[in-house]
């Protein structure tokens, strides 16, 4: 399962410099947490480190769609969410296994 992180930063990775300007200035300008002295110098890794930090896994994602979406990045946007939900439809899956097996084995006893 590829973590939040990793999935925001292959996302931003996709958008041109010009067009990681103005994520950056949306996200700034959109959203208190962050100042833009915060992320003045900051690359991709900087900025997603920033944003979960900030807003948490979950959320930072729903705002770097809303983000996306502002900038005509449709379809970046929906690859992003569509990615997102994968992962935690797998880490979802993989709990529930070590769940079940944990009860078999505490069952057996």
């Amino acid at each position: 399962m590829a973590c939040v992180k990793e999935i925001l930063k292959n996302s931003l990775m996709n958008l041109l410099k010009a067009e990681r300007k103005e994520f950056l200035w949306h996200l700034e300008n959109d959203h208190e947490c962050i100042s833009i002295s915060e992320l003045e110098e900051a690359d991709i890794i900087d900025t997603v480190n920033k944003m979960v930090s900030c807003f948490g896994p979950d959320e930072a994602v729903k705002i770097a769609v809303d983000i996306l979406r502002k900038m005509n990045h449709s379809n970046l946007a929906k690859q992003l969410e569509n990615k997102h939900k994968q992962a935690q439809a797998e880490g979802n899956m993989k709990t529930s296994v070590s769940v079940g097996a944990d009860s078999k084995e505490s069952l057996g006893k």
